[in-house]
């Protein structure tokens, strides 16, 4: 091994730029970062779709070592988060550690090492390698909707995701259909509305949609001296509070059902609309979403609502229930697919198996970075480390902190890390212990597998986790030879 074991990061998001980053600042210089797309940004980047936004205040979705005054109001846009971003890899100058436009086919460990097959054809090493590859990053599509399907109904119009959208699809003056009610839906649907003829929203099950706090800082705000750390120290510890609800006391949320409820009252008036956006299953236990548009689109003459499940298309529109719903384009708001991590990357870890076959019984990692048979790799925004409520970004430096610990001690002693069975097992144990009495717990959502463990989200505090996973402790972790 070389006076600085190497580090391979796959992703340019914020998780993987975080590592590049403290790596840079720390004088680690032998690190690479492989993105696929053609820009950093991961999420930031690629989704582009009308109102694509953060549902967290931007003072704390962004790195405490790279605070902006800059933000333009409190819940910054897509485009403004992705150009801070950029600016963060500028302002460190790892431009050149970033290899763009170049996919992660397969990683292996081989001799001591971690050997690298790219799309193009080429290979690398590492000694090191950090899977910075998100929990939502592969868009889920409905049977219905599959290429085949859509020539064999004969439906000719465009069908665009939301993670992939596609600026070439004109909206203006045609029939949009809208699948899904979760976040991006929320987003996207009041910024085409007006635009679109007719907008169809289709509704599988109400979302909690919680009025938006959001605000423009003036010029005036951005240049008060000390006003951005404030602001971030008081917003982290709202949201820190405010997490004892999902984890600690989930009956408390009984007091902000009553809330949403007060508040649906009076931005939808219709009792009958009121009724079919009256969640059915209690708050918290899926994603709450923000929105201070979403209802009054709703209530537009030229917008419906549809509950009938959808059960195919024609080549006029979607089917649901008994009806053909006309469109020209489709707009998937459906999600992603969330029960497999590294699924985009063919990884195999000592004995030659990849992370689905070691994860049979449910994916886990400890603190959600290290797996037993995998030396010298660690997770970023793995397995049970996603949040209810919270900063993400505050998640995601703790882990960074974790990893740059391990590459110290790779450095010192020349031999590689590799989690305990141990360590690991407990690290289970007490996850699955703590699942079931959390907010998560109450209804069915897309943080549970098919052994219906919750295999995303942290069981307890932003705080704890920084406690317990901020510092690499040596007893979790065996030495590994290496080359």
């Amino acid at each position: 091994m070389s006076t600085q074991p190497r580090v391979a990061i796959i992703g340019a998001g914020f998780g993987g730029l975080c590592v590049a980053l403290r790596l840079a600042a720390r004088g680690h210089h032998d690190f690479v970062v492989f993105e696929q797309a053609d820009d950093v940004g991961g999420t930031w980047y690629a989704n582009t779709y009308p109102g694509a936004a953060c549902d967290a205040p931007s003072h704390i979705y962004s790195y405490s070592f790279a605070r902006t005054v800059s933000w333009s109001r409190r819940f910054a846009p897509g485009p403004e988060i992705h150009a801070y971003l950029r600016r963060c890899v500028d302002d460190a100058g790892i431009a050149d550690r970033i290899r763009l436009s170049t996919p992660v086919r397969s990683a292996a460990w081989v001799d001591g090492r971690w050997q690298i097959a790219l799309a193009d054809g080429t290979t690398d090493v590492a000694d090191v390698l950090v899977p910075a590859l998100g929990q939502l990053s592969v868009p889920k599509v409905p049977g219905w909707a599959q290429p085949e399907a859509l020539a064999a109904a004969g439906f000719t119009g465009e069908v665009v995701h939301t993670a992939r959208w596609r600026d070439d699809v004109d909206l203006t003056g045609r029939r949009v259909a809208v699948v899904g009610t979760g976040a991006s839906a929320v987003q996207v649907v009041p910024e085409i509305v007006g635009d679109a003829a007719h907008v169809t929203v289709f509704q599988r099950s109400a979302p909690y949609v919680m009025a938006r706090p959001d605000a423009e800082y003036g010029a005036r705000r951005r240049r008060m001296p000390g006003y951005t750390a404030v602001a971030r120290a008081s917003i982290w510890a709202v949201f820190e509070l405010f997490t004892l609800s999902f984890w600690r006391w989930p009956a408390s949320m009984a007091v902000v059902r009553r809330l949403f409820l007060r508040q649906l009252r009076s931005a939808v008036p219709d009792p009958a609309l009121r009724a079919v956006l009256t969640p059915d299953h209690e708050i918290g236990c899926k994603r709450i979403t923000v929105s201070s548009d979403w209802y009054p689109a709703l209530q537009r003459d030229d917008v419906d609502l549809v509950t009938d499940r959808i059960s195919g298309v024609a080549a006029s529109g979607i089917v649901a229930g008994d009806t053909t719903h006309p469109a020209d384009v489709i707009v998937l708001a459906t999600g992603f697919a969330t029960t497999e991590f590294c699924s985009t990357v063919d990884i195999r870890g000592r004995n030659g198996l990849s992370p689905a076959e070691a994860w049979r019984d449910g994916a886990a990692a400890h603190l959600g970075m290290s797996v037993p048979g995998f030396p010298n790799l660690f997770l970023v925004y793995g397995p049970n480390t996603n949040l209810g409520a919270g900063s993400i970004v505050y998640m995601l430096e703790t882990q960074t902190a974790h990893i740059l610990d391990a590459v110290a001690a790779i450095t010192a002693t020349g031999s590689g890390l590799e989690v305990r069975r141990s360590a690991y097992d407990g690290f289970r144990r007490a996850v699955r212990a703590a699942e079931g009495r959390t907010v998560w717990a109450g209804c069915r959502n897309w943080y549970r597998d098919d052994h219906g463990h919750d295999i995303h989200n942290w069981q307890w505090s932003m705080w704890s986790y920084r406690r317990r996973a901020g510092r690499m402790r040596p007893a979790d972790y065996r030495a590994v030879t290496v080359t």
